[in-house]
Formats: C-alpha cells, structure tokens, sequence
C-alpha cells in the first residue's frame, strides 16, 4: 500500500475518534481502531527508514 493510502487510512481513523465523531464506539472497537492505526504507523516508518 503507497504511502498516500496509509495516510489517508490514518487520517479517517483518527476523524472517526476525534472529538468532531458522529458515533461513540465502545472501548473494544476504539482499541482495535488504534491497533490498526498504528499497524499503518509502523508501515510508514518502516517505508521511511528503508530510503
């Protein structure tokens, strides 16, 4: 997945946690939500240190 998808998908989670959600989710679907964001984290950083 390019850089630019990775970003994006990190930017429409932390939307759907900001403070601006539309829905509360409960505590398990948050912490998958942040699992799965910092999976892209870890993936651009890792991309990062390759170049």
């Amino acid at each position: 997945m390019s850089n630019l998808k990775n970003l994006k998908k990190l930017r429409e989670g932390l939307v759907l946690l900001s403070r601006d959600r539309q829905v509360v989710y409960s505590f398990h679907e948050t912490f998958e939500m942040v699992d799965e964001m910092l999976e892209l984290v870890d993936q651009l950083i890792e991309k990062e240190s390759e170049n």
